[in-house]
């Protein structure tokens, strides 16, 4: 009986969110914007963009998980939809999944055309799919923990792009202090674009990778305490 009520609930919250993308213009074109710059970019200079698709994907699965799960939870708390939802007995993860599953389904189109344009080309491997999907889920916490920290939608962006920046050059201090290979081993963002440009993974990799998303897990779980967001909602 439980398990039912669960799973209606985050049907209902899937079906919501997809009807919600489908009427914002602006998030579905945020979804399918970097697919296309790699297309056209290809096209006009196929000799430089044609070989490796790594940079593009890593930009693509960091930010645009991040910047519209955070809109996505900063516009529900600023309208108070977040507060109903929690007063209706939805819990935290119950809302997660139930975003995630429709924001993930718009997230594999994205690499689908990614795929077709020929970006993955030099690492096309069912496991490093897999990595790209994890990191994706990684940066959808992260930007619910930013759009639950900000105030409302405005200040999403000052507090989302330097982050997205962050994570996104992060992996690359390797290529000028090749002495540095902290973030490149041991951090998720580094993880993947090492996976992404060696064609090859560990168990290392694997491990350090659940580690990373059980970190933020935490951290997402903490951040939507029910009572911390129906007194910071009331506030």
């Amino acid at each position: 009986m439980l398990v039912n009520k669960i799973r209606l609930t985050i049907k209902a919250l899937a079906f919501k969110q997809l009807m919600d993308f489908l009427r914002n213009k602006r998030t579905m074109l945020i979804f399918f914007i970097f697919p296309a710059i790699y297309i056209i970019a290809n096209l006009i200079s196929s000799d430089i963009f044609s070989s490796d698709g790594a940079a593009f994907i890593l930009m693509y699965v960091i930010l645009v998980p991040l910047l519209v799960m955070a809109t996505l939870v900063a516009e529900e708390k600023e309208k108070g939809t977040l507060k109903l939802l929690v007063m209706s007995g939805v819990s935290s993860i119950e809302y997660f999944i139930g975003v995630t599953y429709v924001l993930l389904g718009f997230i594999i189109a994205g690499i689908l055309i990614f795929d077709m344009a020929g970006a993955t080309k030099n690492f096309d491997d069912f496991i490093i799919c897999i990595f790209m999907l994890v990191v994706s889920i990684i940066s959808m916490q992260i930007g619910a923990i930013i759009g639950r920290m900000a105030k409302n939608q405005t200040n999403v962006a000052p507090i989302a792009v330097p982050t997205v920046l962050v994570l996104f050059f992060l992996p690359n201090i390797e290529l000028i202090k090749p002495n540095i290979d902290f973030f490149s081993k041991y951090f998720f963002t580094g993880i993947l674009f090492k996976v992404m440009n060696t064609c090859s993974y560990s168990a290392n990799d694997i491990i350090w990778m659940a580690v990373n998303f059980l970190i933020v897990l935490l951290v997402f779980i903490k951040s939507f305490n029910t009572k911390s967001i129906i007194r910071s909602i009331s506030a």
